[in-house]
C-alpha cells in the first residue's frame, strides 16, 4: 500500500471504478518517479488493473506475500508520459 514503510515501488494501492467501470486516479507519491530518478522511474513499465482488493501482503492468507491476493488480472498497459 502506498503509506506502507516497506512496499512495491509500482504498488499505488487500490482504485474503485464507477458503474461503468470508469476510473480517475491523481495521486502524489514519494517511492516513484516520471523519469527524473532512475533508480526510481516508472516510464516504460507495464501496470496492470487486478480485479480484487489489495491486502497489502498483511493477512498471510492465499498469495497475500506475493500478490496480495488481489486476484485475476483484468486490464495492463504501459506507463507513458504524455
Amino acid at each position: 500500500m502506498p503509506r506502507d514503510p516497506i512496499r512495491h515501488v509500482g504498488d499505488l494501492g487500490n482504485i474503485e471504478t464507477n458503474a461503468g467501470g470508469g476510473a480517475y486516479i491523481a495521486q502524489r507519491d514519494d517511492v516513484i518517479s516520471i523519469g527524473f530518478d532512475v533508480t526510481r522511474n516508472v516510464i516504460g513499465l507495464p501496470i496492470m488493473i487486478h480485479n480484487l482488493t489489495d491486502d497489502g501482503g498483511h493477512t498471510g492468507k492465499g498469495e497475500s506475500n506475493t500478490t496480495g491476493n488481489a486476484g485475476a488480472r483484468i486490464a495492463c498497459g504501459t506507463i507513458r508520459r504524455g
